[in-house]
């Protein structure tokens, strides 16, 4: 049966709308949180810890530093990721870059140097990906192809880490009430194109990380997880 225990939570973009969700979903159920992120989060609900996802050197001493500080590990939930939207005949190649340098390689680098920190007790990683990497948007070229390759990122690991007890999952949310939209019209557009008639909201989003982070969730790795509406699977025909 799924114990109920504190857990030690690390969060990267944790200062994010999305991030600082899943930091309070996490402090909320007892959890001992360390939020890192480029910036500080508006308000204070866990420890701080600076890192740039795009540098190992600050990855690794921010890993440290969140481990030394709650003496182990028991969760990552990457949260940290970038998004600049260009039609694929302008999108240049210092752009593409960006976005594999930040959503991929930064997921690589921090779920790397967290499961180290997990090998011994074992633990549970979750990547924040994006419907975007299972399904074809315009303008999203760069970004559908770091979040696509997170997810296959991840199955791997999963296959990899399960000897270890750690499991590895993914959550590609749709479009999310104060998440990555830009503007109200691409709102309005995901509302139509969601059969749900409408977009999530942090707090659920946050509750299903919080979920595969947990106990609860002990049989479940390997798997991608759309909270979506049903945007990248269901067509509402005729409705």
């Amino acid at each position: 049966m799924p114990s109920f225990r504190p857990l030690r939570s690390i969060v990267t973009g944790g200062s994010g709308a999305l991030g600082s969700a899943i930091v309070r979903s996490l402090c909320e159920r007892g959890d001992q949180v360390v939020c890192l992120d480029q910036h500080a989060p508006a308000t204070c609900m866990a420890e701080f810890v600076k890192v740039d996802v795009t540098q190992r050197p600050s990855v690794d001493r921010a890993i440290r530093h969140a481990v030394e500080h709650m003496g182990g590990l028991d969760v990552l939930v990457h949260a940290a990721g970038m998004i600049r939207a260009a039609r694929f005949s302008d999108l240049t190649e210092e752009d593409f870059e960006c976005h594999l340098n930040t959503n991929l390689l930064g997921a690589f680098r921090v779920a790397q140097q967290a499961s180290i920190h997990m090998m011994e007790n074992g633990g549970r990683i979750v990547f924040i990906t994006s419907i975007h990497g299972q399904i074809g948007v315009t303008g999203r070229s760069a970004y559908a192809a770091s979040k696509g390759a997170v997810a296959s990122l991840a199955r791997v690991m999963a296959a990899e880490l399960a000897k270890h007890r750690i499991r590895v999952n993914v959550l590609a949310p749709g479009a999310v009430d104060g998440g990555m939209m830009p503007d109200p019209k691409s709102r309005d557009g995901w509302i139509a194109a969601t059969p749900s008639d409408r977009v999530a909201y942090l707090e659920e989003v946050a509750a299903v990380a919080a979920m595969l982070a947990s106990d609860e969730a002990s049989f479940v790795n390997g798997q991608v997880l759309a909270v979506d509406g049903g945007a990248s699977t269901v067509r509402s025909i005729g409705r």
